[in-house]
């Protein structure tokens, strides 16, 4: 009895296990993870690469505060310190005062200085000679000699007598001959020679230092 009742165990086991898989066949493998797809369709935010910068040197003039040009920042200008002569208000004598002004490539130091004197002096015992709308052309130096070329604005619009004629052409005269290697002035309108400004003092021969005025 014993014996056919462990082959009839048996072959209820062998049933049971037929039941549960009657392919015979392995139980598949679990799904995959979602596709993005899948979940974007489900309602999951979608993340955004960040964007590109395709013009770093636009995003660097942003980020980078802005340079002003200085005389500092640009070696090739240089200050220095010069001596010009102005007229008291008095008209009695030529002033000396020390001015700063910058040189460069374009403009040489002895036409920066007579620039000067086509400003209003800060100081108030003093006065500008020069005449409105007028301007320096140039200025050359060889051997000791300076020529100025003023534009035609002296002539047409300078209306000062003898003592300031003397005056404007003293100012020019000192200030120049101030610099160690300028002996004598010359003095030409419009690139032209000429005799005198208003009729009053002798142009046509260069001029020497006119420390008369100083005094």
């Amino acid at each position: 009895m014993r014996k056919i009742f462990i082959p009839a165990m048996l072959a209820l086991l062998l049933f049971t296990a037929g039941c549960d898989n009657p392919s015979g066949e392995e139980p598949p493998a679990p799904p995959p993870d979602k596709p993005a797809q899948i979940e974007k369709l489900e309602g999951k935010p979608e993340q955004k690469p960040e964007a590109r910068n395709n013009n770093p040197e636009k995003e660097n003039s942003k980020t980078q505060p802005e340079k002003k040009s200085s005389a500092i920042d640009n070696p090739a200008k240089e200050s220095m310190q010069v001596k010009v002569y102005y007229p008291d208000d008095s008209g009695m004598k030529l002033v000396e005062v020390e001015r700063e002004i910058f040189i460069d490539d374009t403009t040489d130091k002895y036409t920066a200085a007579l620039e000067t004197l086509l400003e209003d002096p800060a100081e108030e015992n003093l006065t500008k000679i020069f005449p409105k709308n007028a301007a320096i052309r140039s200025v050359t130096v060889s051997n000791g000699l300076a020529v100025v070329d003023l534009d035609g604005g002296f002539l047409k619009n300078f209306v000062g007598g003898s003592t300031g004629e003397e005056f404007l052409v003293g100012s020019v005269v000192d200030t120049l001959t101030n610099f160690p290697e300028v002996k004598r002035v010359k003095f030409l309108v419009d690139g032209q020679e000429v005799e005198t400004l208003s009729g009053h003092m002798d142009l046509s021969t260069p001029l020497e230092r006119m420390s008369d005025l100083t005094q």
